[in-house]
Formats: structure tokens, sequence, C-alpha cells
């Protein structure tokens, strides 16, 4: 296949072409069972990013289902510069998609043996997003931080498009979960990071939040920790919602404007500062409420 002129590409069973080009069997247990799990990450022209931290996660979240044999990490890693290199995103950035599925089987839930796990490649060109969200707190979905599949990506996410539905309807951009504690735990995809003086706060993984990949590079360092986040904490610290291909400034939640916000400029700058940081070990300079703008209320 020549190089694609389009925005997306995609691999599966040793060929490259449209995504709409591919197809796979109806048989797979991840189409009829979301038996399976995924990663997404940023790649850029110079390679992944944080390729050995989601490689990592998503061997834990193989081990998890029991998907045996696992793809070896070094091919999947040639495969996908290749097809990165087909893509040619003109933005120079690409969000890659690696899914894993534990493949064919018969009807029902019984773990076929010997499993054939397949996996596919996903290519979307991308720049990542800072732009300020609204949010709503959902009503209708809990996360449970003693579930165990809160703890890797699997195919299933229901919830969250429950969740995203909802939000919509809301005329909002996000909604934020609550975990089981009646305590805020993540929004639909991107993890909840909020200001507390010169610290930042993220929900404990006990709260049912993914350990996202971008929230471990923010753990290390020394003004961010795990704390309980109650809507009180976000509305006067405000905060922002982060994940592989984005850090976007929360503005309101509930209609309610946050007391304190980032700008998208400072966001970019916390984003841009992880991705440096991942190779570099550097300390991060994240803005404090003084440096942060104050305003009053917003429209959701």
């Amino acid at each position: 296949m020549r190089k694609a002129s389009a925005e997306s590409l995609a691999w599966f069973a040793g060929r490259w072409d449209r995504p709409q080009c591919l197809a796979v069997p109806l048989d797979d247990r991840g189409l009829s069972l979301a038996d399976g799990v995924f990663e997404t990450l940023l790649w850029r022209s110079d390679g992944p990013v944080l390729w050995a931290q989601h490689w990592q996660r998503l061997q834990q979240g193989c081990a998890l289902l029991g998907l045996e044999p696992e793809p070896d990490a070094n091919w999947v890693q040639a495969q996908a510069a290749e097809g990165f290199r087909r893509l040619g995103p003109s933005s120079g950035l690409a969000a890659l998609r690696i899914t894993i599925s534990r493949g064919p089987g018969e009807r029902g839930l019984a773990l076929p043996q010997p499993q054939q796990p397949r996996l596919w490649l996903h290519f979307n060109a991308v720049t990542p997003c800072f732009d300020p969200v609204d949010v709503i707190t959902s009503r209708l979905v809990r996360r449970h931080g003693d579930c165990a599949s809160s703890r890797c990506k699997t195919l299933n996410y229901t919830d969250a498009v429950i969740a995203r539905r909802e939000a919509r309807m809301a005329d909002v951009d996000d909604a934020l979960l609550l975990s089981s504690t009646g305590h805020y735990s993540c929004a639909t995809a991107a993890n909840l990071w909020v200001q507390r003086g010169t610290d930042w706060l993220t929900p404990g993984l006990d709260q049912g939040c993914l350990p996202g990949i971008m929230r471990g590079q923010l753990l290390r360092h020394r003004h961010c920790h795990e704390h309980l986040i109650t809507r009180q904490t976000l509305l006067h610290g405000g905060g922002f919602l982060l994940n592989s291909i984005s850090c976007r400034p929360i503005y309101s939640l509930d209609g309610q404007a946050s007391r304190h916000q980032l700008s998208p400029q400072e966001a970019g700058q916390v984003f841009a500062q992880l991705l440096t940081g991942s190779s570099s070990g550097s300390a991060l300079a994240l803005p404090s409420t003084k440096e942060m703008g104050m305003t009053g209320c917003i429209e959701p």
C-alpha cells in the first residue's frame, strides 16, 4: 500500500489500510463480549511517548484477563513505526490505539481453548487539546475501586459512553464520575487533578480511577499527591482533566465556575513538561493558585 493521504490508518491481519476498509471477524470476542484490552498513546516524529509505561499497563491488562500469548513489544513497536511513516500526519503527531482481543470464540462466556488473540493498530492524526471544559457530575455512573477492571483499559467503555451522553444532553463537554464512596474519581476518559494551595491532588486508585500514564508522570512531582476530591475542593482550587492526548482546564462544575482556573496556555505548558520530563526527569513547574486566574460564574 502506498502512503496514505488520509489522517487515519489502521493495521489488521498483515494489512495497512483505511480503518473502514478493514474488518474484524464477527466471531471475535472483543466484538461480542468486549473481551480484550487496549492502550492509546501519543506518537511523535521522534517516536512513541512513554512506550514502556503504556506497554507495561497493556501487559497488566492481558494478565488480568488471561490473554495469552502476548504479542512481542518490539514487533508491535516496529509495526507501529511503519504505520506512522505511512500516515505521515501533517501535524507530526498521531494517537496510536493498540487493541488486543481474545480472538475467536463460540457463543457464551466459556474461554476458547486454545486462545488465538487478535491484535490491531489504529492511527489518527491529532493535535493535543488544551481547551477548557465545562463539566457536570454524572448521576448515572459510578466507579468502584474494588472492581478489578478499573485498573486496566478493557474494551468495555459502556459507562463512559453513558456519562458522556449525559454530559452532551446537559450541553456541557464532559462528566465527572463519583466513586462508590461519593468522592470524585475521574472523567469519562481522563484523570482528574485539583489544586489545593501549592499542591495538586488526584483521586487514589481506591476511588476507581484508571492508573493513567500521564497521571503517573505527574505523581512523580513532589507537589502532586493522591487525595480524596470533594466538590468543594474542586470548586475552590480549580483543576484539569489529563490523559495522553490532552490537558484541559475545568472552567465550571454543574454550572458553577471554579474559583481558580488554568489558562489553556498553562495547561499546554504542563502537558509539554510531562512529555519532556518523561525522558529528562526534569522538575515540573506547576502554576499555583496565586498564578491562576480568578473568575465569576460561567454558564455551562
